[in-house]
């Protein structure tokens, strides 16, 4: 399903970092969604964003459990290679 958006892609690009800042730490299924909608819209990340959230991910106190810090991991080599 398309969804129609009132925004611009600066837009979309700050509630993924939002989502992002919001899941990071968390100890529940939302860090592992989180992860695969940002993997799978990576195309709409500002450059500024991306380096926003390789900041957090690598200056992150927490990152939930093992199998959370695995998705942050995941996600962080994906950003940090600039897919």
């Amino acid at each position: 399903m398309q969804l129609d958006f009132n925004g611009n892609s600066e837009d979309i690009s700050m509630i993924l970092v939002s989502a992002e800042r919001y899941a990071l730490g968390r100890r529940t299924y939302i860090v592992q969604w989180t992860c695969e909608i940002i993997r799978n819209n990576l195309h709409l990340l500002s450059q500024k964003d991306r380096q926003v959230m390789i900041r957090d991910i690598k200056e992150a106190y927490f990152y939930g459990d093992e199998c959370d810090k695995k998705e942050w991991k995941n996600l962080l080599k994906l950003l940090e290679r600039g897919v």
